[in-house]
């Protein structure tokens, strides 16, 4: 059982971690509550030796300027980037080569469709939309496969990763993308790859550029062959960057799904260590310009939030599910039973009660909302 250092209220949902409660968060003295967050995640990053903040080296120094995510690292000699995978030093050296368009640190299998994807519920691997435009099947895709495209690197730092993996990379996991993108397209079972991570913030050119060489090689291949593109990301992306993989997605009949982790920016600074304001601007961009452009049944994005018990309640939801109304009310939204992982394995899962007072809000303003990961309460 934790306890919050400032308010003195002990309970099962106050990470031992992070030691401060989710209204203190919000209510309390936040020049006295942020010093405490920022030394916590300072605490936690060191024990993969990664930088507490994103690096801000200045002229003549700097040796390498990164803009794919809100963080824009500059570094000197001596830095790390936030998400890790630059770091000068060993990049000189040969040890761990830069990420780049050509090559990416990755890690790739194949997962049975339908898999247990967050869009899954109505994506055409999942369900029967999509025939005959993006799928050649009238039901789920079963009998096929999904790339699962696991991307080293993240431009969160979040407490309760549930993918905490992607922050222990070595050259072993460095892929070539024509290579990758040959051994795809070679399995005709596959019908569809996603992003994932970590984030793939940290990598986007060169998932971009992994994506259009399968789409040329299929198309000069095979011009009916159907093949979907999808990435699953926290929204910090570059904007320039974040574009060209929604019209990706758009082209292929895949989509997006962004991880709106929390609402309020202090929130999410004590869970993530960085702020949502790039994620909910970025969300809303690509819903104004992109949502609905394919018609009702192809949605082409959607949010998703876990349910970290004590800290994204259902008041929290209540804000996400507002927000996302604010744009589009059909824009699909997940909520996802959270498991205890990395720093919070203390939290346990979402207590029934708020997962269905969070599934109850969330209805109230969109109409397209589903609950994820439901086994874990039991449910069938």
């Amino acid at each position: 059982m934790g306890t919050c250092k400032f308010c003195g209220e002990a309970d099962g949902t106050i990470s031992e971690v992070l030691q401060v409660c989710r209204k203190c968060i919000l209510e309390a003295d936040w020049n006295t509550i942020k010093p405490h967050i920022l030394g916590v995640h300072k605490q936690v990053r060191q024990l993969v030796e990664l930088p507490e903040k994103p690096p801000k080296a200045e002229k003549p120094n700097i040796k390498l300027k990164c803009n794919y995510c809100v963080n824009e690292c500059s570094l000197s000699d001596n830095d790390v980037s936030y998400c890790g995978l630059r770091n000068i030093r060993r990049n000189n050296s040969g040890d761990l080569p830069f990420p780049s368009k050509s090559k990416g640190y990755i890690q790739g299998y194949i997962d049975p469709n339908p898999t247990n994807c967050c869009n899954a519920w109505f994506c055409p691997a999942g369900t029967s939309v999509g025939f005959p435009k993006y799928s050649d099947y009238e039901t789920p895709e079963f009998g096929t496969y999904s790339y699962a495209a696991f991307l080293y690197g993240c431009t969160f730092s979040c407490l309760f990763c549930q993918n905490s993996s992607h922050k222990h990379f070595s050259k072993k996991y460095l892929f070539d993308a024509e290579l990758l993108a040959n051994q795809i397209v070679k399995n005709k079972d596959i019908t569809c790859i996603c992003y994932f991570g970590g984030t793939p913030e940290a990598q986007l050119p060169f998932s971009i550029n992994l994506s259009n060489k399968i789409l040329e090689k299929i198309k000069q291949e095979n011009k009916n062959r159907k093949f979907r593109i999808c990435w699953e990301w926290n929204g910090s992306g570059n904007q320039v960057l974040i574009e060209k993989c929604m019209q990706i997605a758009i082209e292929s009949g895949g989509n997006i799904k962004f991880d709106l982790k929390t609402f309020n920016e202090k929130l999410n600074l004590a869970l993530c260590g960085v702020s949502n304001k790039r994620t909910l601007e970025n969300f809303k961009f690509l819903a104004e310009n992109y949502f609905g452009i394919r018609g009702e049944n192809m949605p082409e994005m959607s949010a998703c939030t876990l349910l970290v018990p004590g800290y994204t309640t259902h008041e929290e939801v209540e804000l996400i599910a507002k927000y996302i109304k604010s744009i589009n009310e059909n824009i699909p939204y997940s909520l996802l039973i959270f498991h205890g992982d990395y720093q919070m394995r203390d939290l346990g899962i979402t207590p029934r009660k708020q997962a269905l007072k969070s599934l109850e809000v969330a209805k109230k303003y969109l109409k397209r909302v589903n609950l994820g990961n439901k086994f874990l309460l039991g449910f069938n």
